[in-house]
């Protein structure tokens, strides 16, 4: 019998087609903050027993979906760039993985293994580094301190935009109280009026500051060594 139907789609009666990367992308849709083997059955149209074909476990679906989330990011160093748009680039792009994807900061932070594709990120960019002049002590030192600030910052922002049970966001409860605490100390003013800022304004601009001191502390380091 001839199959008429459109490309990409199944013919009827054909069983939907199911993989370890249809699995963890899935799992990436409905998000890992919430994706379980039930849910991603059901988007997939599938009893949720067929995934153990391809996962293992459950640690095992969330690290392919880790690997899968980052499978679109080159960690290979542009001619043009010199170390520290180098470094900005391959960290705005991990950022917006975590921003894109919910969950996928605090499932690398929760695992129990490191998965495949953070490991070979974090070797590519060590080597990079190494290709621009930085020892392996110090290549290691700057990419763990920038990869370990962005998954923190991902994980408290989400942290602080989480609802309270009455009703506002972690991060209004923490601005109402930091005001409330900076209020009674004068000399304190200046500081408690720039935290607030910093929990009301973009996520992605203080974390970008912050990226910006790091980096600014590497340049010296890499200065001095060079």
């Amino acid at each position: 019998m001839t199959d008429n139907s459109p490309s990409g789609r199944r013919g009827a009666g054909r069983p939907p087609r199911v993989s370890r990367a249809t699995i963890a992308e899935a799992a990436l849709r409905i998000g890992l903050d919430k994706a379980t083997l039930v849910l991603i059955g059901r988007e997939l149209g599938v009893d949720h027993s067929s995934l153990y074909r391809h996962v293992r476990s459950r640690d095992d679906l969330m690290t392919a979906a880790v690997d899968e989330a980052l499978a679109g990011i080159s960690w290979r160093r542009d001619a043009e760039e010199d170390w520290r748009a180098y470094l900005v680039r391959v960290a705005e792009a991990v950022w917006t993985v975590y921003e894109a994807n919910p969950g996928v900061a605090e499932t690398i932070r929760s695992l129990g293994v490191i998965p495949p594709s953070v490991i070979g990120a974090f070797v590519a960019i060590c080597g990079e580094l190494r290709m621009a002049g930085f020892s392996a002590s110090d290549a290691v030192l700057a990419v763990d301190s920038v990869m370990d600030m962005t998954i923190d910052s991902a994980v408290g922002w989400r942290r602080l935009t989480a609802p309270t049970p009455d009703g506002p966001v972690v991060a209004d409860r923490m601005r109402h109280a930091l005001e409330s605490e900076f209020a009674a100390h004068a000399d304190w003013a200046e500081f408690g009026s720039l935290m607030a800022g910093a929990l009301t304004g973009s996520p992605g601009a203080w974390w970008r500051s912050k990226l910006d001191l790091i980096l600014d502390g590497i340049a010296v380091r890499h200065r001095r060594a060079t």
